[in-house]
Parts: C-alpha cells; sequence; structure tokens
C-alpha cells in the first residue's frame, strides 16, 4: 500500500496524468470538432494566453521557472493552465500564509542583534559585511560570537557527538527533520529520547509529512506520544474538502536541526535513517556533513524549530525564554544561523549563496548533491571562473536519482567552458551541502543547489566568518576532491546521443525536480 501511494503521490505520475489527460480532451475534442471545435479552441487559446501573461507579469519568479511553466502550457493547454494554478503559483492559501508569517513576525521581534558583534564582523570580514546585513535585517538572523563549534565531516562523528550531548539533556530535547526512519540511528535516539522524557524532560519531534511519509507507519506520532514524547507531522498529507489546502503539499520542511536545552544545536545535511552514517549502503559511500554550536548562536536554531512547531500545533509559544545561558568569550569567529521560508517574498539561501560567488576573490568551493541551477546563477560561476577564481564543485558519483543526475550533468559543459574544475565523488553519493572561500567564509546546512531548496523547501544553514571551522570545511572539501574524480572535456563531448537528448528534455522540467 505505501508503495502505490508513493508512486501516486510522485512528480513523474502526476505529470503522467496530465500528459493522459491532454490526450484525451484532444480526441475528444477531435470527435467533437464539427459541433464544438471552434468554441473549445478560442477558449484554449484565450485560457493559455491570459495565463502566460499572468506568468509573465510575476516579478518575484525565477526566468526559467517562466519558461518551464510556459512550455507546460504550449504543450498542455488544460491540463497544463490547472496545474499552473494548483503547484506553480508559490501561494500558499491566505489561513495558512497568514498563520505562518504572524509566527515569523513573532519570533523575529523576539530576537535581539548583536550590535557589538555586527560591527565587529563589519570590521574584520568588510567584503563579506553586506552578506551579514542582508541576513540580519531581511531574514532576522543576526551574527554571534562567543559560540563554540565543532565541525563533522562525516554522518558517523555527528552521531557519536550528538548522542552523547543527548544523555546530558537537562530540561528540553527538539528535533525538527525532514526524514526519520526506523532502524540503528532512530533506534538508539529514540531509546535515550524516551528515558528524557520519562525524567521530565519536555521532548518534542517534528518530521516532515512527505520525507517520512514511507519511512514510518502512519500513526507514528501516537506511538510517540505514548512514550512521552510530543510529536508532529509538519504539513502532512490529509484529506481536505478544500482544493487550495493541496498547495501546502508542494512546501516541504527540509530542515535539519537538533537543540539540547537551548545551549546545544545541531544542524548539517543528515537525516535521521542508517545511510547517513553508513551502517545501510544505498548508494555507496554516504557523504555528509553537521556541525554543533554550543553558546548564543544556539538560540537562532531554537527559534527555527519553535516557528514550525507553533505552525504544526497550533501552540503560541514564548520565544524569549529560551535564550542560552553560557557565552563563551574566548572565542572570537563570527557564526550567523539563518533559515529559509517559501512564504515569504525573500529566497534567503538562494541569496548568500550567489552573494558568496560574487564576492569570491581567490576561490570557492562548493558541494552539492544536486546541481540543478538557473541562468543567473550559472552565469555567476562562470563569470567568477572567468574573472580567475578558483572555482571547483564536487558533485556524487553515484545518484540517488538518475533523472536528476542527467539534469546535472548536463550544467558541466558550460561551466568547464569558463574554467570551472568539477568533481564527482567516486565512493558513493555526496549528501553535504558546503560552501568555503578565501578562508573567510563558510556554509554547511540543508540547502541544495536545486530549485526546490532554493524557492519551495523550508531550510536552514550556518555561515560563519572566519576561524577554525572555515579551516575544517576547507580541508574536508580539499579531502573529498582527493576521492572523486575530475570531469573531463572530453567526457562531456562523449554523452550518448540518447542521454543528451533526455537532457535536453530535463532541463526544461528542471524546476518540478
Amino acid at each position: 500500500m505505501k508503495k502505490l501511494l508513493k508512486f501516486i503521490l510522485s512528480r513523474s505520475f502526476i505529470f503522467s496524468v496530465m500528459i493522459l489527460a491532454q490526450m484525451g480532451l484532444f480526441l475528444w475534442l477531435t470527435l467533437q470538432f464539427s459541433r464544438f471545435g471552434p468554441v473549445a479552441y478560442l477558449a484554449l487559446t484565450v485560457g493559455g494566453v491570459l495565463t502566460a501573461l499572468a506568468i509573465l507579469e510575476r516579478t518575484d519568479t525565477n526566468p526559467s521557472y517562466k519558461i518551464m511553466w510556459m512550455l507546460i502550457i504550449l504543450l498542455m493547454p488544460v491540463s497544463g493552465i490547472l496545474f499552473y494554478f494548483f503547484w506553480g503559483k508559490r501561494i500558499i492559501k491566505p489561513k495558512s500564509a497568514r498563520k505562518l508569517l504572524e509566527i515569523e513576525h513573532r519570533a523575529a521581534g523576539a530576537i535581539h542583534p548583536d550590535k557589538s558583534a555586527a560591527c565587529a564582523m563589519a570590521h574584520s570580514h568588510a567584503n563579506l559585511r553586506p552578506v551579514c546585513e542582508y541576513l540580519s535585517t531581511h531574514a532576522a538572523s543576526p551574527v554571534y560570537t562567543g559560540t563554540k563549534c565543532a565541525y563533522y565531516p562525516t554522518g558517523q562523528a555527528f552521531f557519536e557527538s550528538f548522542l552523547e550531548e543527548l544523555k546530558k539533556a537537562r530540561r528540553f530535547v527538539f528535533l525538527e527533520y525532514f526524514i526519520i526512519q526506523e532502524g540503528r540511528m532512530w533506534n538508539e535516539t529514540l531509546k535515550i529520547l524516551k528515558r528524557k522524557a520519562s525524567q521530565g524532560v519536555d521532548v518534542r519531534v517534528i518530521f516532515d509529512g512527505i520525507g517520512s511519509l514511507f519511512t514510518l507507519p502512519s500513526d507514528y506520532e501516537d506511538t510517540l506520544r505514548r512514550c512521552g514524547i510530543k510529536c508532529y507531522r509538519f504539513n502532512p498529507v490529509h484529506f481536505s474538502l478544500h482544493i487550495s489546502d493541496y498547495k501546502m503539499l508542494n512546501h516541504r520542511n527540509h530542515r535539519k536541526i537538533a537543540v539540547i536545552d537551548g545551549e546545544v544545536g545541531f544542524t548539517g545535511g543528515l537525516n535521521f535513517a542508517d545511510e547517513y552514517i553508513n551502517v545501510r549502503r544505498r548508494f555507496g559511500i554516504w557523504k555528509d556533513t553537521a556541525l554543533m554550536l554550543k553558546g548564543p548562536a544556539v538560540y537562532s536554531l531554537t527559534t527555527t524549530f519553535l516557528k514550525a512547531w507553533s505552525f504544526a500545533c497550533g501552540e503560541e509559544v514564548q520565544f524569549s525564554q529560551y535564550f542560552p545561558k553560557t557565552r563563551y568569550p574566548q572565542e572570537t569567529h563570527f557564526v550567523q544561523p539563518y533559515d529559509d521560508s517559501p512564504i515569504d517574498d525573500e529566497n534567503v539561501s538562494e541569496s548568500v549563496y550567489s552573494a558568496l560567488i560574487q564576492r569570491a576573490q581567490h576561490y570557492l568551493y562548493i558541494t552539492t548533491p544536486y546541481l540543478i541551477i538557473d541562468n543567473e546563477m550559472a552565469s555567476s560561476l562562470c563569470l567568477a571562473a572567468k574573472s580567475g577564481v578558483d572555482v571547483r564543485i564536487i558533485t556524487p558519483g553515484i545518484p540517488d536519482k538518475w533523472y536528476v543526475y542527467y539534469v546535472t550533468q548536463s550544467y558541466y559543459a558550460r561551466l568547464m567552458r569558463a574554467g570551472v574544475r568539477i568533481y564527482e565523488y567516486t565512493p558513493g553519493f555526496i549528501h553535504a551541502k558546503m560552501y568555503v572561500s578565501d578562508d573567510e567564509a563558510a556554509i554547511v546546512g540543508s540547502a541544495n543547489m536545486d530549485y526546490r531548496s532554493l524557492y519551495l523547501h523550508f531550510e536552514n544553514c550556518c555561515i560563519f566568518y572566519g576561524g577554525q571551522m572555515v579551516a575544517d570545511v576547507k580541508r574536508d572539501f580539499l579531502a573529498t576532491m582527493r576521492e572523486s574524480r575530475e570531469v573531463t572535456k572530453e567526457d562531456c563531448r562523449r554523452v550518448p546521443l540518447y542521454k543528451w537528448v533526455a537532457q535536453i528534455f530535463l532541463r526544461f522540467f528542471a524546476p518540478l525536480m
């Protein structure tokens, strides 16, 4: 039953239904042409033109997104129009949007930026001051000092440290993850969570309604609640008489956050499933990264969790009572955790990635599981390489989705002609999202370099300015690069004809992937 439901909810199935519906309509119009053909043709033409104008008029939409939807409407004028108004508009129904925005507004009011930290950061990293100011002003994400940080180059290293800290919990434990799957990683965690809940620790868990739809039983929230653990699915799949309710299904909670007592926080690219710690081998060796924060910067992770919690359960939260009490004065580097939401007008993750690309002066190193970028970001990467910046990108050697892999590889030729060096991680699948440039800035988080992460998902990342974390991320990138194979121009020239044709077709629909 689960496999059937997974197939029905997949984008490929929905797209196939659209095509069949369009073919059926075309056949019906052909048979009825003498009676309804001219009227139907006129209606389809007018509907298609009006929808195309509506798409072109939208100033908040990526041009590649516009082209894709206009092509769909051109090929499938009826089902394409319906599909656009159902899935294409990044607008959640007003009630949900108002609820989320009100929560975001209350959370922003509970965050009080450290002006001295912002001034010190601007003085020591003047080139990156605009990035810091943008996040502080437009994403309610202040910069912090006095925070201890640790970087984990593998899921195994993260998990060991995470369990140690989890055992020390005294007040509360907050977990927010896209995927939770029963197995060694989650079962060991759950064993500790149950014990903590029985000791009176406030344990709360959020997992995504689609991300964990096929990895957990349908009544798993009740299972955890019987153990004393508060639990909610974020945006679950459910039946509704209001069709607008289903629009929200396109916006998934892709975040990875763990907070312990408000003093310790973890984030990165890892979910709770055994492949992330290489207990289970799905696509060779799974390469992922994570980080730990201790001190003031944990507050940003806490508020991000509490916003999702408030939306999921309807509970009003007093954000200010969760501010960390511990500060580490000897830690002088700068830390800026931030989150991204698809319901506002800010594409925070994309803006920060683009800003780092544009400000890189010596080198820019990137790892991403999916390289599905728009023309603007591709142009920025090419311009950086042409300007003498050493731009290197690592993508998976073993993909998790063949069609996404095809699209990722379709960008290689253009980037390499500009001087970008591309590597494929040969031991397996690289799920890490890492950016590091000029020994000055590094980003680790949940946001992939694709349309879904940058436009449609709830994400969270952390940017570091200077200090050991930047050096650690760079060291890990270089070590990963040594395990990877550099892609050559000859590799791009040897692409089979069938693959080249498939890449052209799939590129048009990349924003749906």
